[in-house]
């Protein structure tokens, strides 16, 4: 029994000899197995885990090289805080800079994972055989992790130190070495509001990267370390004259990427030509300097490539560092248009019932109902009834306001705001039908824009500031009017002829190339703009000032004119294109038919001035009765609304009273104001009735008579305060309004 118990425990104490021998063995192996698995869990997560500091880094915002359509450096912007850091992709920045900034930042860049060891080793040794700091451990990838996680203060604590030890590990993780170099050289400080290699050496050498010699870049390599000591080492600091060329353009171009909450890119070639615009800007100095005296101050000219949608030319002004308005772009400051809205009523018109062969009356007349309105043509003289052609061409006033009262001022004003004419968008209360005569305040952005319609058959195009090819089509935004209608618009304002009336044979209009032209002039006479579009491009110009005075003096349209003329020489001799794809397409659905030039109607062998128009196809035309031979002498019958134009000229003519008797002046409901400072035996309101079927009528004001008259029925009635009721009385005919006189 002894024996076996003695057995039992020797054989148990074997084997626990056994395992207690085998337990180091284990520690020894599951210690380092634990530690490792831990530390690439901790660099799985490192990997893993987002860093939102360092995406946003890559995604910060760069200094954009901006170039005009021919490569030249128009602008290097400045960041909100005034430094400058452009980008360079690291495949551009030259071997010999990427060489000499590893050796003199970090000798093992390639080797090491973010920190040094053999570096941090180094420098403590040093530090401590010192008793000072000598040197320090910063990789570039760590001196690139302080930068995507500034310290919070200044001098370096161990704790800030470990900080970037550890972000540039996460660092090393998520991107390769030419990232974190390519980071490193277009980030890093240079002190005086520079960052980056590309901006160092544009802003101390007044050079390129690429122009550096190696002097240079060994000095750039210093002066991060320290700017303000390393700097002296640069023969003068800020040499670099940055380029300030079309800023209005530029400044409009960074705010559409703003709208958009987009980052601008590091290098944008824009569609601006650079010399044109300067050009412009000259032409516009020296006619604002000419006509100083007539309060011309300021200027500005636009222009666009109608195939392309491209925005070739931009002059905010006569110069942004002039004192005062220099920095207010024209382009974009809204303003009186004048007749240059004129051609959109008339597109409109003869797409709502007016043909191109319609006679419109320019005769003294008003309109509205609440308040009159009473249009002036710009040299106070009425031409009684005109082609519509001539209305255009020649920009009369009257039957601009004519048209617009039978269409409509909303629908109208819809069209506008198809067109493009976005500044006028809250202004319909206070737009009657002086909008026929572009009272509205627009932009020049907004005037070329849309008059660009015509050349482009009628398409609104969607405008760019990036130079595209020259096979790109412009893409289009809308269809605003017909083909044919703009085909109509474009013949009517190259007329020559037609203009003649309002402008005489002015040589301005007339170019080798086929063209067309409007002017306009704002009711105060501040603004006067000129548009002219050929069929690859629309210019337009702004002559006035921006303070809202009153221009004086023998100026008008004219001269923005000239200079209009000018741009589009440069512009069509610069790219001159073969004739057939310069001509403005003939209208498809019409024809040229021989009109009467008075009455629009088929020409008779009594008609004694004929002209051609454009007549639908197929529609058939009434014949001139207009013109009659009687006793061998040519009589002219006017339609009765013209009663009296007729009545105020020395004109032999007869008059057709067509329709039921009614008041032709004033309308019904019409408003009056009483002037207390004129003698009350002045104000007197002309009455004027038209139509009817006998020769006498009498006129009753408040139920008095005031007489009666024979053709042309024509009474001058005492202006009183106060409502009136006015009836007309024939034996077999009547006709009753009311005005209000206040």
């Amino acid at each position: 029994m002894k024996a076996k118990s003695l057995d039992e425990t020797t054989e148990k104490s074997g084997l626990l000899n056994k395992l207690f021998q085998k337990k180091p063995v284990r520690v020894l192996i599951l210690v380092p197995v634990s530690l490792l698995l831990l530390f690439f869990i901790i660099v799985l997560l490192l990997k893993v885990l987002p860093f939102s500091q360092l995406k946003k880094f890559e995604n910060r915002q760069y200094s954009t090289r901006f170039y005009d359509r021919n490569g030249i450096l128009l602008s290097v912007m400045s960041l909100e805080d005034g430094v400058r850091r452009e980008w360079t992709p690291l495949k551009e920045i030259p071997l010999e800079i990427r060489d000499v900034f590893i050796k003199a930042e970090d000798r093992n860049f390639y080797s090491h994972h973010g920190v040094d060891s053999g570096a941090v080793f180094r420098a403590l040794t040093q530090n401590v055989t010192n008793k000072r700091t000598v040197s320090g451990a910063s990789t570039i990838t760590m001196q690139l992790a302080r930068l995507v996680v500034p310290r919070k203060k200044p001098q370096a604590t161990i704790k800030d130190k470990i900080t970037e030890a550890v972000n540039a590990i996460r660092i090393e993780l998520k991107l390769n070495k030419d990232r974190i170099l390519e980071l490193y050289l277009n980030n890093i400080p240079f002190g005086y509001r520079t960052e980056g290699i590309t901006s160092a050496a544009r802003n101390f050498y007044a050079c390129s990267i690429h122009s550096l010699t190696t002097e240079q870049i060994e000095t750039l390599a210093l002066i991060p370390r320290r700017p303000a000591s390393y700097i002296e080492l640069v023969p003068s600091t800020q040499a670099y004259d940055y380029p300030t060329e079309t800023p209005h353009f530029i400044i409009w171009v960074c705010n559409q990427y703003k709208e958009k909450k987009q980052l601008i890119p590091p290098d944008v070639y824009l569609s601006i030509d650079s010399k044109l615009t300067n050009d412009a800007a000259n032409s516009i100095a020296r006619e604002v300097s000419r006509y100083s005296r007539a309060r011309v101050s300021d200027g500005a000219a636009f222009a666009i490539n109608n195939k392309t949608g491209e925005i070739i030319l931009w002059c905010g002004s006569t110069s942004f560092e002039k004192e005062g308005t220099g920095q207010i772009d024209g382009v974009l400051v809204r303003n009186q248009a004048g007749s240059s809205m004129k051609p959109f009523l008339y597109a409109y018109s003869i797409e709502n019932g007016f043909p191109p062969n319609t006679v419109l009356p320019d005769i003294p007349s008003d309109f509205g109902t609440e308040q009159v309105y009473v249009p002036q043509n710009f040299n106070n003289r009425f031409n009684g009834p005109q082609l519509m052609r001539t209305c255009l061409a020649s920009s009369l006033n009257v039957p601009a306001v004519y048209l617009l009262y039978h269409i409509g001022v909303d629908s109208y004003f819809q069209l506008l705001q198809k067109l493009g004419f976005a500044s006028l968008k809250n202004d319909r209360e206070n737009l009657g039908l002086s909008l026929a005569l572009g009272a509205g305040e627009v932009k020049l952005y907004e005037l070329v824009r849309g008059f660009s319609v015509f050349s482009r058959d009628g398409t609104l195009p969607v405008l760019t500031f990036e130079k595209t090819a020259a096979s790109f089509a412009a893409p289009e935004e809308d269809t605003i009017y017909k083909n044919d209608t703009a085909r109509i618009i474009c013949d009517i304002l190259s007329d020559k002829n037609a203009r003649s009336l309002g402008f005489g044979f002015a040589k301005v209009f007339d170019t080798p190339y086929p063209a067309i032209f409007k002017t306009g002039t704002s009711n105060q006479f501040q603004n006067i703009i000129a548009l002219g579009s050929t069929k690859t491009y629309t210019v337009g110009v702004w002559m006035g000032n921006v303070t809202g005075e009153t221009v004086i003096g023998e100026t008008g349209s004219s001269i923005p004119a000239g200079i209009v003329r000018k741009i589009l020489d440069t512009l069509e001799s610069e790219n001159p294109a073969p004739s057939s794809e310069i001509k403005f397409e003939k209208p498809e659905l019409y024809r040229k038919q021989k009109i009467c030039a008075l009455s629009g109607k088929i020409a008779t062998k009594d008609c004694p001035a004929t002209t051609e128009e454009f007549i639908l196809k197929g529609q058939k035309l009434e014949s001139c009765d207009w013109h009659k031979i009687k006793n061998g002498q040519l009589e002219v019958n006017y339609p009765d609304e013209y009663q009296r134009w007729i009545g105020s000229k020395n004109i032999n003519a007869a008059l057709n009273y067509l329709g039921k008797l009614r008041f032709a002046y004033p309308q019904d409901r019409s408003v009056f104001l009483f002037d207390t400072n004129m003698p009350k035996q002045k104000q007197q309101l002309r009455i004027d009735v038209t139509g009817g079927s006998e020769d006498e009528a009498t006129l009753y004001v408040d139920s008095q008579s005031l007489g009666t008259s024979r053709r042309p029925f024509s009474w001058y009635m005492p202006v009183e305060p106060g409502t009136h009721t006015l009836v007309v009385q024939t034996k077999t005919e009547s006709d009753r309004i009311t005005i209000e006189v206040r």
